[in-house]
């Protein structure tokens, strides 16, 4: 009887966490290549990543590792340099924002939200 009624306390006491996770992206094709001159890939898909974390508090409302120049700026920061002639083509800019929290009649009470954003692109060289 004594197992049973731990058994419950526990079941009780603990909470369901769940994850949801929303991706968004944007692609920029070959349309800014000038298609009559020569050129040659030089690297295919080079990334640079960057992302962030709220904590949700109840003493501070929300504490966030920070991006100050922000994720976008941040991730393309992290993007091999270009040298004389060189361009990016083929770019993608791909957004996971991930919520960790319990579940609720409304969806979602996050505790956690991270956003991760991706730049990845080809290089090219003209010549």
């Amino acid at each position: 009887m004594r197992n049973l009624v731990l058994v419950f306390a526990m079941l009780f006491l603990t909470s369901c966490s769940i994850t949801q996770q929303t991706y968004q992206f944007t692609h920029h094709g070959t349309e800014s290549i000038k298609t009559d001159s020569n050129f040659k890939y030089v690297a295919l898909n080079v990334m640079g990543k960057a992302k962030t974390t709220y904590k949700v508090s109840s003493y501070n409302k929300y504490k966030q590792e920070m991006a100050p120049d922000g994720l976008l700026s941040e991730a393309k920061s992290r993007l091999p340099e270009l040298k004389d002639n060189q361009a990016y083509a083929n770019l993608s800019i791909d957004v996971l924002t991930t919520k960790y929290g319990s579940a609720t009649a409304a969806g979602i009470s996050a505790k956690e939200i991270t956003i991760e954003v991706i730049v990845s692109t080809d290089i090219i060289q003209y010549y």
